[in-house]
């Protein structure tokens, strides 16, 4: 298992893993209260990232998804809340 690439990491904590994926996306650190845009996503980036999220989750999240929750910690809730509620 290939510890520093976030999708192979055991699912232990959502957030530090979205974290990583976002970092490892846009290619620098990434604030988890800033947008994400802003920090150098681009919208191949966000299909990266829709992808990385579906095959962690199994969510299929759109670019509306990503634009309305366009921080980690925003992704991050939604992502806890469609897992809860199974969506």
């Amino acid at each position: 298992m290939d510890q520093t690439d976030p999708r192979q990491r055991p699912p232990t904590d959502d957030r530090a893993w979205l974290m990583d994926a976002c970092a490892a996306i846009t290619d620098q650190p990434v604030d988890a209260d800033a947008n994400l845009f802003e920090q150098g996503l681009t919208s191949l980036g966000m299909v990266r990232l829709s992808g990385a999220i579906q095959r962690r989750h199994g969510l299929r999240l759109g670019a509306v998804d990503l634009h309305d929750h366009p921080t980690v910690t925003q992704l991050s809730a939604l992502i806890a809340e469609r897992k809860e509620s199974g969506v």
